[in-house]
This record gives structure tokens, sequence and C-alpha cells, in this order.
């Protein structure tokens, strides 16, 4: 496999036409280190058109992503509480109205909501039903353009119930109606959204695009200012600052092993973690909980070092826990016991957990840059076993019984990887016909839930 100089703390990665690398500069999910989103993105079209020439087409599912510019700074002036804009893409289809949607407080919650400037041009459709408690992804299919939520509560025959279309990217699910999306507004102008599903009702956020999380009971936002110096936490009434950090020294550029997602409240929604790694070695961790921090990692005076400070932070789904991991090892907070090692010696990238609780699926990359994935016990550490007959990476829980694995590529063939779906249940693997996955419910992930 091809593979350059990250400039990170003196590690590698590899390119090549894998989306492994191109969904961090790509995807909807936006690198939490890069605080220029705009200039991070274009250097990734300009990568994409290195890699199709130099490697051959690449997969068609990579067009449906979008430029993103980086919104204003600061959250905008007050404004009163509108009323949800109700929105179906043009050309799109209907949607199927949910018989039971689970909305609980009603929505907006306490949400920041702001009059909505999407008009009538959130391509999202819809068709079926979703259960409140269905399993379901949000992914890149093969040979489809766009991203569509994925059904699983009937695993032998998942449902592809919504399609998310031009200029929407997809961020988090907070449940089976509700994903947080970025979409591009009647000026181009991309903003942040809570949608309902199937009805596709928008909530338009009045925060800035550098979103860490939403709170599932819709009580509040936790989010960056465009320079990452400054965390906050939002509701419908109040702002509150929560941590300050110094001004970046010179950024970092994407590496697929240290970016993960900025943030994510657990399941209760009673804490939220927010991650700031904007200068490599310098990374903080803030946990929250009442609108204040209630544990730090904070880097020491100079820096973390080559094996960096906590990062691919993940929630239990079931329990007010975080597994996260620094300086080479893997810990665990919980509001009784805070911070204690949990296993050591384990740099995993891209942590799953599976819907109950029991199970982590997590990647190594092998000192000779080859990714494995493996599973452990939740409760314990104990690792269990390797997954997969070769290079894997990229694990998602989709169930409590499948799991996705990203085949990596070796070379720069212009093909695309056989990507899998691992069966707990006999051990077993078989071709997926899911290229990408972004996010996934009850499942968490240290990249999108």
């Amino acid at each position: 496999m091809s593979r350059i100089k990250s400039g990170l703390g003196g590690t590698t990665r590899p390119i090549g036409p894998s989306k492994r690398g191109l969904r961090r500069l790509v995807g909807g999910l936006i690198a939490p280190q890069t605080h220029n989103v705009l200039a991070f993105r274009l250097a990734a079209c300009s990568l994409l058109a290195i890699l199709v020439v130099a490697c051959g087409a690449l997969p068609a599912a990579r067009s449906g992503a979008q430029a993103s510019p980086s919104a204003a700074s600061s959250l905008q002036s007050a404004s009163p509480r509108p009323g949800p804009t109700v929105i179906s893409g043009s050309g799109q289809i209907s949607p199927t109205p949910s018989a039971s949607p689970l909305v609980t407080p009603s929505p907006p919650g306490h949400l920041p909501v702001v009059a909505s400037t999407l008009g009538g041009h959130l391509a999202i459709s819809c068709t079926g039903t979703i259960g409140d408690n269905d399993p379901v992804a949000i992914a890149f299919l093969h040979g489809q353009t766009y991203q569509v939520l994925r059904d699983y509560s009937d695993p032998a025959h998942p449902r592809s119930v919504c399609t998310f279309g031009l200029n929407v990217l997809p961020m988090e699910i907070l449940d089976p109606h509700h994903v947080v999306v970025q979409a591009a507004d009647l000026s181009g102008r991309y903003v942040i959204a809570v949608v309902e599903l199937p009805s596709v009702t928008a909530y338009q956020l009045n925060v800035p695009v550098e979103l860490a999380a939403v709170a599932p009971d819709w009580s509040q936002v936790l989010w960056f200012t465009s320079d990452f110096t400054t965390l906050h936490d939002s509701s419908d009434t109040s702002d509150v600052v929560i941590q300050r950090y110094p001004p970046p020294i010179g950024g970092r550029c994407g590496n697929a092993d240290t970016d993960s997602r900025n943030g994510a409240f657990s399941r209760s929604s009673s804490y939220g973690y927010a991650l700031q790694g904007v200068d490599i070695g310098h990374e903080y961790l803030n946990v929250v909980a009442g609108r204040s921090t209630v544990f730090a990692e904070a880097p020491p005076t100079g820096g973390w070092g080559p094996l960096f400070g906590p990062l691919m932070a993940v929630w239990s789904p079931l329990s007010d826990t975080l597994y996260y991991r620094k300086q080479g090892d893997l810990w665990r907070w919980t509001p009784t016991a805070g911070s204690v090692k949990f296993k050591a010696g384990i740099n995993w990238i891209d942590p799953s957990v599976s819907p109950d609780g029991k199970y982590i699926v997590y990647t190594v990359r092998g000192s000779n840059g080859t990714p494995t994935v493996h599973l452990m016990d939740a409760a314990t550490g104990n690792v269990l076993s390797q997954l997969g007959a070769g290079s894997r990476d990229v694990p998602f829980f989709l169930t409590n019984d499948l799991i996705w694995l990203h085949g990596d590529l070796s070379g720069c063939t212009g093909s695309v990887p056989t990507n899998y779906i691992y069966d707990l249940r006999d051990h077993t693997e078989s071709p997926s016909v899911i290229d990408w996955v972004q996010a996934t419910w009850p499942a968490t992930s240290a990249l999108g839930g």
C-alpha cells in the first residue's frame, strides 16, 4: 500500500482509492481537528482529483459529498421561537407519515432553534415506516450516489427507508426518527438542523457548523467557535461558555487514525463530551453535565507527546460510561468512579459499542501499517478475538450480532475494496452491499451514532 507522511508526530497513513482516507476528508463527518472546514474540504477535492488520475475512477458513492463552508464563529442573536419547517425535497418521493414518532419532550424541546433559512430545498425523502426502537444506520450503498437511512429491524432483510440527497450531510442519529444534518440553505450557507423522519420536519439550530453534539432529549447543544478556541453549551434560553482553549498554533492535517467525532451525549442526555484537538499532541476532553464541566483532561506543559492525549471516545449505549484512549492506553470514565485505566497498551481506532453494551469492536494498526479489527468485552476489557480474514478496519455494530467491516485496499488499482458483514453468531463474514457507514443507532461509535 502506498503511504505518505502525515506530519503528525511522524506517523504515517495509507492513501489510495480506499474510502478510509476519503471519508475522513469529504464525508458527512467533519474532521474535528479541522478549524477551517472550507479549506479542508477544498484540499480534499484536490486530493480526489489526484487520486482519480493516479488510481482510476473513484466509487460513485463519494460524489454525493458536498463542500461545506465554515459558519460564523459566534452564536447568532436571539430569535423568537419559530415553528418547525416541514420540507419535502423537490422531485423526491413523498414521505410516509410515521404512526408513532419518538419525540420526548415535544420538539423542539429546549434546543436553540432559529427561523429556518432552508426554504423548501432540503433533499430528504422517506418511504415506509420506522419503528421507535429499530436499529438503524446511515450508509452509502454500493453504486448509489447518496446516503440512506437503513433499518435493521429485520436483519435478514434490511430496508432503506430514507435518502439524503444533494447538499444534505447527515452528522449523527439521535433516535430512529431524528437525525442531525448539515445542509445548504437558500443562500448556499451551511447550517445545522435536527430533522424528524419520515416527515422531514426540520428544526434549524442557532449554532455554527462546528457542532460537537446535540442532546437526544433536545435539552442542549455543545458547539465550538469556528476557530476552536471556545466550547459552548446552548439551549433555547441561555448560552454557557464551558471551556476556552489556547489559539491554535499551526492546526493539523486529517489523520485517519486519530480523527473522530467532536463529541456526543450519552443516551440518557445526562452527560456529554467534547474533544478538541486542533493542535496535535495538545488534545482536550471535557465531560459536561448540568451546563458545566464535571471532568476534564487538559494537555500538560509541553503537550501529550507522540502517544497523544484523549482521542476516539465512545459512550456505552446503556449507561453513562465513556471509553476513550490516551497515551497508548484505554480509559473508562463513569460519574461515580471518575476516570480509571481500563486496558493498557491498546491504541484503538474507531471503536463501536454493541446495542446491548456488552462488546466493543475496534481497529488497531500493526507496525507494518496493516489494520485489523478486534472484539473486546466491554465490562472486563478482555480481548476476545480478531474479526475478519485479513486486513479490516472501520467497524460498526449494526445489530448485536452483525458488524460491518471495511475491507482495506492494498496497492493502487483503481478498484474499490470488498466490504463485509461479520456475524458474531457463527463467526462468518460475507460481502456487504454497504460501501461506507456514517452513523448507527442504538449502537454507538467514535465516528457517528
